[in-house]
């Protein structure tokens, strides 16, 4: 695997972002927002100029059909959206290579460091003062607790597995055996990775409150002028 794919699959895994669901959405137009409303045709698509006259003239030879054209033109957008995309997001970004260790499937290839990573730089959103004698024991535990894996592992679900971490309890004290590394990973997995929400909520507004009803408040009624 190559550490662009590697990359982009722990994107997938810690986040739930797409690269493939992204690509998608370039080809699409979007018409109010993140409302989408119609599908860019081929020939509007952004290729180049010395591949659109290459098609051009294959398609006046009879060497290619109107609709080979029409899903190379396609294919080619979404290969430079996906170029694009590569190109612009931080996947050198530190926090992602210490978020692996969320992945259950490349625990062994990480240490107890790259949970203490997050403890180190959200200070102000872990309940931790620093690191402690037990979390190297704990994630050693982790790393080596037989965890049954699905037939095809990309529908493990790795939220619904930290969650279940949180609620193992040591037998002899009751209390949580994988509490601070549990709410580490629970930091990670909420980062926000994108903007899409916020997007949405602006859209659902635009489609409620329009120059014809401009005076509604939070409770849905028209606020009396």
């Amino acid at each position: 695997m190559t550490p662009c794919r590697k990359a982009t699959s722990l994107g997938e895994t810690i986040s739930g972002f797409d690269p493939e669901d992204l690509a998608v959405d370039v080809g699409y137009w979007f018409k109010g927002s993140t409302n989408r409303k119609g599908y860019l045709a081929g020939e509007k698509l952004n290729i180049g100029f010395t591949t659109r006259a290459t098609l051009n003239r294959l398609l006046e030879a009879g060497d290619i059909t109107p609709q080979e054209v029409h899903l190379f033109q396609q294919a080619a957008f979404l290969v430079r959206a996906v170029e694009y995309w590569i190109k612009k997001l931080s996947l050198k970004e530190a926090l992602l290579k210490h978020a692996q260790f969320l992945d259950v499937q490349q625990r062994t290839e990480c240490g107890v460091e790259d949970a203490l990573y997050f403890v180190d730089r959200f200070q102000e959103l872990l309940p931790f003062s620093g690191p402690e004698e037990q979390d190297k024991d704990k994630f050693l535990e982790y790393q080596l607790m037989d965890i049954p894996m699905p037939q095809d592992p990309t529908t493990f679900n790795v939220e619904e597995f930290w969650g279940s971490m949180s609620s193992i309890k040591c037998k002899v004290s009751g209390l949580s055996l994988f509490g601070r590394l549990s709410k580490i990973a629970s930091l990670v997995l909420v980062l926000p990775h994108s903007n899409a929400d916020a997007e949405r909520v602006f859209s659902m507004v635009g489609l409620n409150k329009n120059k014809t009803r401009n005076s509604l408040v939070l409770d849905g009624h028209c606020h009396p002028s």
